[in-house]
């Protein structure tokens, strides 16, 4: 589900049912080309993170033919639990949204959160969950796990 689609669907939900605190944040790499989002609280979501590098996916995905949005090949989603995937349609600009307020994930440095970990290094940003699947983005290559 996109971050338009998610929000919306928030604002939607009655300040009574929303029991749960939501937390949304976001982090960049140093280099500015891969930025990160963080959620969690999202009703019917469990934590994950939604990441996009813009030099794009490499290789890039197998191209699809989209019923909502525009083909991409810069986004990659991580659940709480799970094997990462990597969105073929997006009709929203997705993590790159936050990039402005995003805050720099120095090389050397990591992000963890509810299971999930990241850790950003001069070669690439990796990422796992607890279920030890994950992925590495670099303007060189990037590989899910």
């Amino acid at each position: 589900m996109g971050l338009l689609a998610l929000l919306l669907a928030l604002v939607a939900v009655p300040a009574s049912a929303s029991a749960k605190k939501v937390t949304i944040s976001y982090f960049k790499t140093p280099s500015g080309n891969i930025v990160c989002m963080y959620a969690a609280g999202l009703a019917g979501t469990q934590p994950f993170l939604d990441c996009a590098i813009k030099s794009g996916l490499k290789p890039p995905p197998p191209r699809v033919k989209c019923r909502e949005g525009d083909p991409t090949d810069l986004f990659v989603d991580l659940g709480r639990t799970g094997r990462p995937h990597r969105p073929s349609c997006a009709g929203d600009p997705g993590p790159l949204v936050g990039e402005k307020q995003a805050q720099v994930l120095k090389y050397g440095h990591k992000f963890h959160h509810r299971g999930l970990r990241c850790g950003s290094a001069v070669k690439g940003l990796t990422c796992r969950n607890v279920s030890g699947h994950g992925f590495f983005l670099s303007r060189e290559h990037s590989r899910v796990f």
